[in-house]
């Protein structure tokens, strides 16, 4: 209990300086993301039932899918080389190159999803999909270029800003139009989604556009741009910069293997309304693990920071403290999908409390989520990112196979206990090499692994 307590004193500490202004802000930011991305999913569950959100899951993922392709880890490129300097004038020009190869992959991403239309619908057997992807083809450029900005704010250390350029805000502003062209009487079915989505994505982009434009002219190299740009090589060649986007796409393709190819492994062989029960499950279980989300948007940095200066001992204490935070927070959205999960997702529809045993399956699969903290981070962080990239691609690939080993026997149950299964192995995992190869402990309580025996090979 002590040392929960001085893990305690020391969070206090830190949540009254900067880094709490940057926490609290960015936390704002990603609720409403959060709640956007789960009032869409409210709205699609009361006006089009299980079968809709079902169809919207396969939508979402498709599209999700697309933005990846089109963004090959840019994102996460100028996230990384415009936060190394992101006073230079240069910052603009890594974004032009990223913008460029986006803009031309996803319009052919675009097409294919456009002309694939009736052969998607065949394939997962699910009645208007093709109608919703008519609308989702138009959306790809805009949300792949919102991934974009999101990368390049949280560059500039604005990480509040890029939060809402992200799913949740185009979910939010999505779900608004749906209802209004809903009560104006013009219900255009499942169709309306598509749509929506796709004019959702391009107001969040070009809102997006417009505050780089802002903070561009705040910039006191702004006037002198061209003549500065011109005279002098940038720092990081166009090489340089594909290579680096192309590594974090593997890592980023671990994630879509977890969120995106696992629903549609479900789609394939669940029906629309067991899988509409799946989805809103796991939408709803993610709001407990949002708060990770939120520090994973803070902490990178100052965890990178800490590594270089050699201070193992104040890293392992930050990290420990953004567990304890994690875990404190989501206690109450715990406690309530483990208790009352019928009632929570009665929201979505009355038909939708069938899916409470899904609900506390992937919640307490959330827990050790958020309990175990920032451990890819902290390896990602820290020189150790090839491993947390294979770390990341087995222990999803084996997530992948059990989707197609329990969804036969067990329906959609056996679809949460296989995300319940990614969730955990690939957390637990990323704690043991934490451990090893940092002698760090990542939560607040003992360290079992030192208790049972395992021993870092860190230098201490």
């Amino acid at each position: 209990m002590s040392r929960v307590r001085r893990l305690s004193a020391g969070l206090q500490g830190r949540l009254r300086g900067e880094m709490g202004q940057a926490l609290i802000r960015t936390f704002i930011a990603r609720a409403i993301a959060a709640l956007g991305a789960l009032a869409l999913a409210l709205v699609i569950g009361r006006l089009y039932g299980p079968a809709g959100v079902g169809v919207y899951a396969l939508a979402q993922g498709l599209l999700l899918g697309a933005g990846l392709l089109s963004r090959t880890g840019m994102d996460n490129a100028l996230m990384r080389y415009v936060g190394q300097d992101h006073s230079s004038p240069f910052v603009l020009r890594y974004l032009r190159w990223a913008v460029t190869r986006c803009f031309i992959i996803s319009l052919v991403a675009a097409a294919i999803l456009w002309v694939g239309r009736p052969w998607f619908e065949a394939l997962f057997d699910a009645t208007g999909l093709a109608g919703v992807l008519t609308g989702i083809s138009l959306a790809v450029p805009a949300y792949a270029f919102g991934f974009l900005l999101s990368g390049f704010f949280k560059g500039i250390r604005k990480p509040a800003t890029a939060c809402l350029l992200e799913n949740g805000s185009v979910a939010l502003v999505a779900g608004v139009l749906i209802l209004v062209w809903e009560k104006a009487g013009n219900s255009g079915g499942l169709t309306t989604i598509g749509y929506a989505y796709a004019l959702a994505s391009w107001l969040v982009a070009l809102q997006g556009a417009h505050q780089v434009w802002r903070w561009c002219n705040r910039q006191s190299w702004w006037s002198e741009r061209s003549e500065l740009v011109v005279a002098v090589e940038a720092p990081v060649s166009l090489a340089q910069f594909t290579t680096t986007s192309r590594a974090f796409f593997m890592t980023n393709l671990a994630s879509f293997m977890q969120q995106v190819l696992g629903v549609m492994v479900a789609g394939w062989l669940l029906s629309s309304s067991e899988l509409g029960l799946f989805k809103s499950s796991q939408q709803t279980a993610t709001l407990i693990g949002f708060i990770l989300i939120v520090i994973n948007a803070i902490f990178p940095p100052r965890f990178a920071s800490l590594y270089h200066q050699g201070q193992i001992a104040a890293l392992g204490r930050l990290a420990r403290q953004g567990a304890l935070l994690g875990a404190v927070v989501a206690a109450p959205l715990l406690a309530l999908c483990l208790v009352f999960p019928g009632w929570v997702l009665s929201w979505f529809g009355k038909e939708f409390s069938d899916g409470a045993t899904l609900l506390r399956i992937i919640a307490l699969a959330q827990l050790v989520n958020v309990s175990t903290g920032s451990v890819g981070l902290l390896l990602n962080m820290t020189g150790h990112e090839r491993l947390m990239r294979n770390i990341a691609l087995i222990c999803n690939a084996l997530g992948l196979l059990a989707f197609f080993v329990l969804i036969p026997p067990f329906g959609a149950l056996g679809a949460a206990l296989a995300l319940a299964f990614v969730l955990v192995v690939q957390n637990l995992v990323a704690l043991l090499f934490v451990w090893r190869r940092l002698g760090i402990w990542t939560l607040p309580g003992p360290n079992l692994l030192a208790l049972i025996g395992i021993k870092s090979s860190a230098a201490r």
